[in-house]
C-alpha cells in the first residue's frame, strides 16, 4: 500500500474525481493509490471495490442522461449499438456542469464523425436534442398581441424581436422527420433518402411540451433573420428581394400571427443590428 495519503478533505475528494472521470486504473504508488487507504482502512481490495463502485455508477448515471435525451436515436440503433457507442462517447467527454441537463450537447457531432456513411443517424440524435432543450430551456416572459398592437408606426423601422430561449433552427438533408415520426409511433422507420432541397426545422416549447415543425424555404430565413437580430422591416425588404414571386407580402401577417400564438417570441427590441447581407438562409448552413 502506498503511503500517498490525502492531506484534506478537498484533496481526498480531488483525488477521487480524478479516479471517477479516468479510465479506472489503479497504478501502485499514484494519487488514487492513496485514497485507498482511506476508502478501505488499509484493505486494498476492499478499497478498489468502493472506487469502482463510483466509477461505474458515474457512467451508469451518463448513459441513462444519453438514453433519455436521445431516446429515438436509441431506437433507431437498438440497444447494442447505441450503448457502445455512448460508451465511447462518455470516455472522451467528461461532465463539466453540476447539471446534467446540458451533457449530450456534442453527441450529434460525435456520431456524425462516428457514422460517416449514415448521415441520417446525426440529424435524428440533432431532432432529439433540440426537443430536449426546448423543453429544459429558461423560461421567459412571452410577447402579446396586446403589446403589439400598441407598437407605434414609426417604431416599426427599427423594431426587432427577442425569441423565447426554447426556440431554434435546424436545417435538415435527409429523410430525418419522416424517420423520427415512424420511430415515435412504433412503426419501421422508411428507407433512408437525401432531399432535394435542405429542409428547414423550427424547434420551441409551447405549455410545457417540446414542439417542432418543418417550414418553407421563405419561413426559415426570415426566422433566422430575426433570430440573428435582424429588424422586422429589415427581414420583410430582404424577403420581397429574394422571394418576390412566392407571394410573400401575403405570408408575412400570417407568420407573425402563428409566431405569437406558439409563444416563440419574448419581447420587442428597438434598434436591432442593421442588415449587411441578405437574410435568405444558406442551405449549406446545418444550423444558427
Amino acid at each position: 500500500m502506498s503511503n500517498l495519503a490525502p492531506n484534506s478533505l478537498a484533496e481526498l475528494q480531488t483525488r477521487l474525481q480524478d479516479y471517477v472521470l479516468g479510465d479506472g486504473v489503479i497504478d501502485a504508488g499514484s494519487n488514487t493509490d492513496g485514497v485507498l487507504s482511506v476508502l478501505a482502512g488499509g484493505d486494498s481490495d476492499r478499497g478498489k471495490q468502493r472506487l469502482n463502485i463510483y466509477h461505474n455508477a458515474y457512467r451508469s448515471r451518463l448513459l441513462e442522461v444519453l438514453q433519455s435525451a436521445f431516446e429515438r436515436s436509441w431506437i433507431y440503433l437498438g440497444d447494442e449499438a447505441f450503448n457502445s457507442i455512448c460508451t465511447r462517447y462518455i470516455d472522451t467527454h467528461a461532465s463539466h456542469s453540476a447539471n446534467l441537463r446540458n451533457y449530450g450537447g456534442d453527441f450529434p457531432h460525435f456520431l456524425r464523425q462516428a457514422f460517416p456513411s449514415d448521415p441520417e443517424v446525426a440529424e435524428l440524435a440533432t431532432m432529439d436534442w433540440r426537443l430536449h432543450s426546448a423543453f429544459d430551456a429558461a423560461n421567459a416572459d412571452l410577447l402579446t398581441n396586446e403589446q403589439l398592437a400598441v407598437v407605434d408606426e414609426t417604431q416599426w423601422e427599427s423594431l426587432g424581436f427577442v425569441f423565447h430561449p426554447s426556440v431554434s433552427l435546424e436545417l435538415f438533408e435527409w429523410n430525418t422527420l419522416d424517420i423520427w415520426h415512424a420511430l415515435n409511433q412504433g412503426e419501421s422507420p422508411p428507407v433512408v433518402q437525401r432531399l432535394g432541397v435542405p429542409l428547414g426545422h423550427l424547434f420551441w416549447r409551447n405549455e410545457q411540451r417540446g414542439y417542432f415543425r418543418s417550414l418553407d424555404e421563405a419561413e426559415y430565413a426570415a426566422l433566422k433573420g430575426l433570430i440573428e437580430g435582424h429588424s422586422f422591416a429589415g427581414v420583410c425588404e430582404e424577403l420581397a428581394l429574394n422571394y418576390r414571386n412566392n407571394g410573400i407580402e401575403n405570408s408575412i401577417g400570417s407568420w407573425l400571427a402563428r409566431w405569437l400564438a406558439d409563444e416563440l417570441l419574448s419581447a420587442i427590441e428597438l434598434n436591432p443590428v442593421s442588415f449587411d447581407h441578405p437574410c435568405r438562409a444558406s442551405l449549406a448552413d446545418s444550423s444558427l
